[in-house]
């Protein structure tokens, strides 16, 4: 008993440091990760373990690091999660990102990459939709469900994570970044727990809704930056606007995601806000 007690007072009080320490926990603080952002490789396994744990002259790194089975380049017979930084350090994932009122998400996300080994090619220097060129590839489900085994464990570090900040590269930097691609399954993640995604209900309500009449592109900026995409309220159908649009696209309408706006796209937007982001909805068409 007498030498449990000496352990109590050595923790509660110095930390077992050597200097004395008194912990009191403050109510006013958070976690520092607000957001996880989804990447795909766009690499092989050995390449992709090389490019992210190697220092270079253009050094990145994330969180962790999902494999698939028939990739030559995997050593191991069974699939493992590969863990490269710990989740509170600071990985270099996101590069210069946006998302709702956060800028350069490094400091604030758990980055996870996917390999897969699609790749985009721009036509031009000006960054543009139409001068995109990408060969997107699918997840293979043995690679999907190792995913999720990891976000559901991470959610359980940080349940207060938003839905709709379970994010992907292209969510947050739309001008530079098309992965994880049109062929991740967000949906098959909301379907397990993860993320957002929104209701068929509220989809064919904003369908009926703007059938006649889309929104005006202020309107649409609006309710794309209130859902969290970096852009600007031009009142412009602008390359902005299209980014913004392929990104969500990309995301919540994979089928189509040419940057162009139109109903389906219009009413996935809005039925989303009505289920994540409904005050500022109001607000927005009120």
């Amino acid at each position: 008993m007498r030498i449990y007690y000496s352990a109590l007072v050595c923790f509660c009080l110095y930390g077992c440091s050597s200097y004395p320490l008194v912990d009191v926990l403050s109510e006013n603080q958070n976690s520092r990760i607000d957001y996880i952002v989804l990447h795909a490789t766009s690499q092989d396994f050995s390449e992709s373990l090389t490019t992210l744990t190697l220092n270079s002259d253009y050094p990145v790194s994330s969180h962790y690091l999902i494999p698939y089975k028939n990739d030559a380049t995997y050593p191991q017979k069974n699939l493992n999660v590969y863990r490269l930084v710990q989740e509170q350090d600071r990985a270099w994932h996101a590069g210069v990102s946006s998302w709702g009122k956060e800028a350069s998400l490094n400091d604030r996300s758990i980055g996870i990459e996917i390999v897969n080994e699609f790749h985009c090619n721009e036509q031009t220097d000006i960054p543009s939709v139409d001068n995109l060129d990408c060969i997107f590839f699918p997840y293979p489900e043995t690679q999907i469900e190792l995913l999720i085994q990891l976000l559901k464990d991470i959610l359980t570090r940080y349940p207060e994570l938003d839905p709709i900040d379970i994010i992907g590269h292209a969510d947050i930097a739309p001008d530079r970044k098309s992965d994880p691609g049109p062929y991740f399954p967000w949906r098959q993640l909301y379907e397990a727990g993860i993320g957002a995604w929104y209701d068929e209900a509220d989809l064919q309500k904003y369908t009926q809704l703007f059938a006649n009449q889309l929104p005006n592109l202020f309107v649409i900026q609006r309710a794309l930056r209130i859902f969290g995409y970096p852009i600007e309220n031009s009142g412009l159908f602008d390359e902005q606007t299209r980014f913004a649009l392929r990104a969500m696209q990309l995301h919540y309408r994979p089928s189509n995601h040419s940057g162009d706006l139109d109903l389906e796209t219009t009413a996935i937007l809005f039925a989303l806000l009505e289920k994540y982001r409904l005050s500022e909805l109001d607000e927005l068409i009120n």
